[in-house]
């Protein structure tokens, strides 16, 4: 997750990856994915737009966080 303002004064949000969310049997523990998913959500709700690399981890945002689709941009 990385945070920042772009040119136009927008707050951005970049989030690279949702497995753990998915995947029960991550390397995380249920308090690193508690607070992980905390962090994220609290950025989100602060942001203006949320970049995402692929389409699937922009599907997973929309799933998990309730984000509409014109908030999130893929940029690989």
């Amino acid at each position: 997750m990385r945070r920042y303002i772009d040119k136009k004064g927008r707050k951005v949000i970049e989030i690279n990856d949702l497995s753990y969310l998915k995947e029960r049997d991550h390397r995380y523990n249920w308090f690193q994915r508690h607070w992980r998913h905390h962090r994220i959500r609290i950025s989100i709700k602060k942001a203006d737009i949320v970049v995402v690399p692929d389409p699937e981890t922009a599907i997973d945002v929309g799933r998990f966080y309730f984000i509409p689709k014109e908030r999130i941009i893929i940029r690989p």
